[in-house]
This record gives C-alpha cells, sequence and structure tokens, in this order.
C-alpha cells in the first residue's frame, strides 16, 4: 500500500476537482428519528461549501428540525474495492430562513439565468462543511480514506480489507 498522506491544502484540492466534475449526490437527512436520502443536483462555492437548488421537498422540513446532513456524490460503483467519492458532513441553513441564501447560491452556478427565471419556484440549501471524507480506492483497491477536518487531515486505514 503506498503512502497517502498529504497536506490538508492538497486534499481540498482533491475535494474541490471531484466535487466540480459531478453535479450529482444524495442528501442525507433526518427527521423524528427517521433518515432519509434525497437525490440533488449542486453546485460548489467558496471554502467547499454546497448550494443544492430544489423545488422542495421533506428534506426542507427535516433540515428546519435537524440540520446535521451529509452529501455522498461518487463514481459508479464498480464493486467494494473500486470506487471514488466524497462523503460532505455539515451544517445546512436554508432559503426559506435566509432567502439571501438564493443570491449568494446563484453566484456559483453556471447558468444564472435560468435560476433568475426560476427564482419563485426554487429554494436553496446551504451545506457548511465540518468534515469531509475522501476516498479514491480506484486501481489498486486501497480504501484509505483522507478525513479533512477543521483544517486538519486524519487518515482512516480500513484495516479489515487491506490485502495481506
Amino acid at each position: 500500500m503506498k503512502d497517502k498522506r498529504i497536506s490538508a491544502e492538497e486534499l481540498k484540492v482533491l475535494i474541490k476537482e471531484f466535487l466540480k466534475e459531478h453535479k450529482d449526490g444524495s442528501l442525507a437527512t433526518c427527521m423524528n428519528n427517521i433518515p432519509r436520502c434525497s437525490p440533488v443536483q449542486y453546485v460548489v462555492g467558496n471554502n467547499l461549501d454546497i448550494y443544492i437548488f430544489s423545488a422542495g421537498g421533506e428534506k426542507f422540513k427535516a433540515i428546519s428540525q435537524n440540520p446535521n446532513v451529509c452529501l455522498l456524490v461518487n463514481t459508479e460503483f464498480i464493486n467494494f474495492r473500486q470506487i471514488k467519492g466524497v462523503q460532505v458532513f455539515g451544517t445546512a441553513t436554508t432559503s426559506i430562513e435566509n432567502p439571501s441564501l438564493f443570491d449568494e447560491a446563484k453566484e456559483f452556478h453556471p447558468d444564472p439565468y435560468i435560476l433568475e427565471n426560476e427564482r419563485d419556484y426554487l429554494k436553496v440549501i446551504k451545506i457548511v462543511p465540518e468534515e469531509v471524507v475522501y476516498l479514491d480506492s480506484i486501481g489498486d483497491g486501497d480504501r484509505t480514506k483522507q478525513v479533512l477536518r477543521y483544517n486538519n487531515v486524519i487518515i482512516k486505514e480500513d484495516r479489515e480489507l487491506v490485502h495481506r
């Protein structure tokens, strides 16, 4: 297994590049102690902040009760050893509570004109990351996870899956 230790700045670059390569993810929320997962489209803002545009749904009600969320973005699942992805754990706010989030998020969207035309029908979720888990096991199957937490990098080896 190769040494995957990298600096916090290098990890931020890898995470941001991966997130920008994709636009779809799964947003996990929890309401009344019942977890749920919703397919979403997102854009990446400053400091790895995530903005999700949505017509609505139960996720907004869940976030109002419990702002702790997780966004999963990953490549196609080849097998348990061959996948690349990012999990963003953080605190979410919505444009229902903070209407200025729409204009803040619009700055990062590739087509702000379409957003402006849909303004009356769209809501925004902003996720401020607290912990971001990066895994790239494509190729060598090494499931060592790089965790970015408060600008510190933590390495988590999956000892049960390490080849001997």
